[in-house]
């Protein structure tokens, strides 16, 4: 923490928090504590657009629901520098939609799965970014990242991407503001477009509210909902949650407690209600 808690300067410090060009930027410049908490949550807003390092994140999913029903999911991704290469080239293990757009808008029918590829890092300045990703699935994606400082304590993110995965093309926009509140909490307003070729045009709205609690923990309060436009208009799912987060022990090792409320809908029929609670267990290399 800083020493001077008015200051709109927010830079919670970690030794090993992933710091390049355009977060450095961001940081520096702008004082964001955006930085702190994408990095301690492991968001792609800052492991996909830094050049060189490696992470590799194991975490296993133990959720209980409402019926009383216990589910137990692994989940493997990696982010491996390519020695004596150029740095911008990534090897990756990871699936298409990022972790944290899956949690804040969980409208998924299926898991997405981890695919093998490479990304290259085409350009990388101190408010854009450029990357073209290739896996072996087969697909090909393209996504270019624009930060603009609207003040001091409030940023604007805007993330395009276009695909090809199969048989299916698509893009998406994604447009974040990140609001710092005080010392302690950072507001985010995520809003994302999808629109794929088999007539799909998805949408949605949420709130992050990010609150610094210690260097090893932090809580992250979550509201969405995310609409469908084809066929037709309706609301598709609700979402409510509270993340806490602890490093503990060592370094490398993250628990998260995660209690939530689903208020799903499929096209022509009623509206359900799902709770659910989660225990993660995290080992995260981070060498960014």
């Amino acid at each position: 923490m800083l020493a001077n808690h008015q200051t709109a300067c927010i830079s919670h410090g970690e030794p090993n928090t992933i710091i390049d060009k355009t977060y450095r930027y961001i940081n520096d410049s702008f004082c964001q504590p955006a930085l702190w908490f994408d990095d301690f949550f492991v968001d792609e807003r800052v492991s996909g657009d830094v050049y060189a390092g490696t992470m590799v994140r194991w975490y296993n999913d133990f959720s209980w629901n409402e019926s009383e029903n216990i589910h137990y999911k692994t989940k493997l991704s990696a982010r491996l520098h390519l020695p004596k290469l150029t740095r911008k080239l990534k090897l990756v293990f990871e699936p298409d939609a990022e972790d944290s757009i899956i949690n804040l808008f969980p409208n998924e029918t299926t898991e997405p799965e981890n695919s093998l590829g490479l990304q290259y890092d085409w350009l990388t300045k101190e408010r854009q970014s450029l990357s073209v990703k290739v896996t072996i699935k087969p697909s090909i994606e393209l996504r270019y990242r624009y930060i603009y400082p609207l003040h001091k304590v409030l940023l604007l993110r805007f993330t395009q991407k276009i695909y090809q995965r199969k048989k299916i093309t698509g893009g998406g926009v994604l447009l974040d503001f990140d609001h710092s509140i005080n010392s302690h909490f950072l507001l985010r307003w995520a809003n994302f477009v999808k629109v794929e070729t088999e007539d799909v045009l998805e949408l949605g709205t949420g709130l992050n509210l990010y609150q610094y609690i210690t260097a090893t923990q932090a809580l992250n309060y979550k509201a969405s909902l995310t609409a469908h436009e084809k066929p037709e208009y309706y609301i598709s799912n609700y979402h409510l949650s509270i993340a806490y987060r602890h490093n503990i022990l060592r370094k490398w090792f993250y628990y998260e407690i995660i209690p939530e409320l689903n208020w799903p809908k499929e096209l022509g029929s009623l509206r359900d209600t799902e709770s659910k609670i989660t225990l993660r267990l995290e080992v995260l290399f981070d060498n960014i």
